[in-house]
């Protein structure tokens, strides 16, 4: 699920008002885990940052932004240097644009139904024990949906459609409301092209490629934290805005060790990061060139994209360029209500910021991170 979010837009990940769980952090740090925490995220190469501005001789500069693919306001309100970037880069490159075609998306879910659902004969009950099969029907039944309707779905599916606080809703119009289909509305209403580096069917087959054992076992997990995931989410943010990437799985495992590969632990997790995360990093950085060698770029994709030795920021560096680390605070917002993808105004709002960064970090500072 973690990984989900950073990585794949979904179209139920939209922020409705009231979405706010409670950190784990200050429970962390009350019961001395965070140090933990901190000494995990920092053998972690580029591990810190989520902005970064990419130099090469001859080129404009261009841009890559780790997103998190949320609608929380909190989110989508775009750091100074930022928007500065965003509006000045002459096209935007996001993980695939057919998230913002919901028939095209449509399409591409029910083109091939061996990628969504489970092989002829089974469902969900096979692999479900009694305790299991409740929990899902619980929740299930909070959003109006019986058993029967969803038991042929493989979990990764039904993870990413159905298992996810009730505060995070369908947006209006079809197209999520998360930070990625924001900056697509913004630069196509300024003319700018909007690029994708997949397909649908490309990220649809990543995923049905995980095999359906290890599939069930972060789908078990999420059922056993079902009452955490709020909090999970916030944690989840506050981290992502502090700029502490790679804290955020070892936050969320140390916070709820029953999670499992949901939180990138157990049995199956190493092949599930190869396949979702490693993967596509190569597929993202070959496919990336085209477009970084006419610079002024602007690319946006999830921040767990970002680091490690096979992050796009290592990738990008041993393919010739220079990726320079640019401090991104968060914004303050007002309120909780979500903006809208109409809204382009980014500053930020008067009052208090309900944005704040962990604090058993050091402060963020400019230049390169490279380890």
């Amino acid at each position: 699920m973690t990984a989900a979010t950073l990585l794949a837009p979904s179209p139920s990940l939209a922020a409705a008002a009231g979405c706010r769980g409670e950190s784990f952090l200050p429970e962390l740090r009350a019961a001395g885990k965070m140090e933990a925490v901190t000494a995990a995220a920092a053998k972690v190469v580029n591990g810190e940052g989520r902005f970064y501005r990419i130099d090469k001789e001859g080129l404009e500069p261009s841009y890559l932004l780790g997103t998190m693919h949320l609608g929380d306001p909190r989110i989508l309100r775009l750091p100074a240097p930022v928007e500065t970037a965003f509006e000045e880069s002459d096209r935007l490159v996001i993980e695939t644009t057919d998230i913002l075609d919901q028939m095209k998306l449509a399409g591409a879910i029910f083109a091939d139904p061996s990628l969504t659902t489970l092989p002829d004969g089974q469902t969900l009950d096979d692999y479900l024990d009694p305790a299991e099969k409740a929990a899902l029907e619980r929740m299930l039944s909070a959003k109006g949906v019986p058993l029967q309707a969803v038991e042929r779905l493989q979990p990764w599916f039904l993870s990413s459609g159905f298992m996810l606080p009730a505060c995070l809703t369908q947006a209006e119009g079809g197209v999520p409301v998360v930070l990625d289909t924001r900056l697509a509305v913004l630069a196509r209403e300024d003319e700018k092209p909007v690029e994708g580096l997949e397909t649908a069917i490309e990220q649809l087959k990543t995923m049905a490629a995980i095999p359906i054992k290890e599939q069930m076992d972060g789908f078990v997990a999420m059922l056993s934290a079902e009452d955490k995931l709020e909090d999970v989410f916030e944690t989840m943010i506050e981290l992502y805005l502090g700029e502490h990437v790679s804290s955020i799985i070892p936050a969320i495992e140390a916070a709820v060790p029953e999670g499992g590969m949901m939180v990138g632990a157990g049995e199956g997790y190493n092949s599930f990061e190869e396949k979702v995360i490693t993967d596509r990093n190569l597929r993202m950085a070959e496919r990336l060139g085209p477009y970084l060698s006419q610079g002024s770029t602007f690319v946006a994709v999830g921040a767990l994209h970002l680091p490690g030795e096979k992050g796009l920021v290592a990738l990008l560096r041993e393919r010739g360029y220079r990726l320079t680390r640019v401090p991104a605070p968060p914004v303050a917002v007002k309120s909780a209500a979500p903006a809208t993808p109409a809204d382009k105004g980014s500053q930020p709002a008067d009052g208090e910021s309900d944005a704040t960064a962990a604090g058993d970090h050091p402060e963020t500072q400019a230049g390169d991170t490279k380890k």
